[in-house]
């Protein structure tokens, strides 16, 4: 980490101070900025090519390839966040931004996601960690003589973190970036059971993600009264109930199993953690935890909400497009490449 540090473009990227646009000022403005960015693209302005496939228990997933397949560069593995795709408009910013230092972007699109047929019994959450071996297979498969580098938001990064930790020196990842994802996943659980507004804004996509699926979801669970997960006012009750058909006794038991904190030590590769001071979804941050391990690097901004970060940043004033969070991954990204035409880009 020294040596990053020492790095003085990225060194000086990492110390920069955050200044939001004055129309994101506050954790609210940002947070509901992000969302917008949330809404899926139409179809016709999608420039990517998406490939679905099944894993072992017979499961769907996909892998969306920006502007197509380029096996002469090195890959980054995009996880988006909860009920959001590689069809969501800021992950679609990120895959630009980092196609444009010289990446191949390619984001997973993961169970039951949007568009794609829920074809078992298990839907993708925080557990699709456990999906990853066989998602870097393809990968890999793909572009056999390239690295590896992943980028997570939110949930995706909650995933991303998990399966670093499980996997420590046999991850297959050459670094990661993971953003504004909560790493305290009992404390998370807490924090929304106090937070019930918040709780009740979060179900609301997830409400609609699964309504959506209402004819599928009643074939594979006809004891799911759909009518009941309508009616529910906050996110873990509406969870609560798909978890058991996910092999989950209780909420808890689900939060617990898909912790990342207490194998944050294992992780063996450089990770940056990025989040905002104001972002009460990633509250609580096990800061102590993360500084006891020389891999990782937490950068914190004062402002920025919940994946915001809408401010001045390496690409100028960014209010609707690629954000400031998306160019320090880049940047730190492209220096564990260590490919100068990529770093050179930045």
């Amino acid at each position: 980490m020294q040596q990053l540090l020492e790095d003085e473009q990225l060194g000086a990227a990492l110390r920069r101070p955050y200044r939001p646009h004055w129309l994101h000022l506050g954790w609210i403005a940002s947070t509901a900025g992000a969302t917008v960015k949330g809404i899926p693209i139409p179809r016709t302005w999608r420039d990517s090519e998406e490939k679905k496939f099944t894993l072992k228990d017979g499961g769907t997933v996909s892998l969306d390839w920006w502007q197509g397949q380029h096996t002469d560069r090195p890959v980054v593995l995009v996880l988006p966040g909860m009920a959001n795709s590689s069809r969501s408009i800021y992950i679609r910013y990120t895959m630009a931004r980092l196609a444009e230092a010289g990446f191949q972007a390619v984001a997973m699109n993961y169970r039951a996601v949007e568009h794609l047929e829920i074809t078992s019994p298990h839907i993708g959450c925080a557990d699709t960690w456990k999906d990853l071996p066989e998602v870097l297979d393809v990968i890999e498969a793909e572009c056999p003589a390239q690295p590896i580098f992943a980028m997570g938001f939110s949930m995706g990064g909650t995933i991303l973190t998990k399966y670093l930790g499980e996997n420590g020196q046999q991850s297959r990842l050459r670094a990661a970036v993971a953003v504004s994802c909560p790493l305290a996943y009992p404390a998370h659980q807490a924090e929304l059971e106090k937070r019930k507004f918040l709780s009740f804004l979060m179900a609301q996509p997830l409400k609609l993600w699964l309504f959506k699926k209402r004819e599928q979801i009643a074939k594979l669970w006809p004891h799911c009264e759909m009518s009941q997960v309508m009616m529910s006012g906050s996110l873990l009750t509406v969870a609560g109930y798909f978890f058991e058909h996910q092999g989950y006794h209780t909420v808890s038991d689900y939060f617990l199993q898909n912790d990342p904190e207490p194998v944050l030590q294992r992780i063996a590769c450089p990770l940056l953690i990025l989040g905002a001071k104001d972002d009460p979804l990633m509250m609580p941050v096990p800061r102590e935890t993360i500084a006891q391990n020389k891999h990782l690097i937490l950068v914190e901004t004062e402002d920025g909400g919940h994946m915001g970060w809408a401010g001045k940043g390496t690409l100028g004033p960014q209010i609707f497009g690629s954000s400031w969070a998306d160019g320090l991954a880049a940047r730190f990204l492209a220096f564990h490449a260590k490919m100068p035409v990529l770093r050179s880009r930045l």
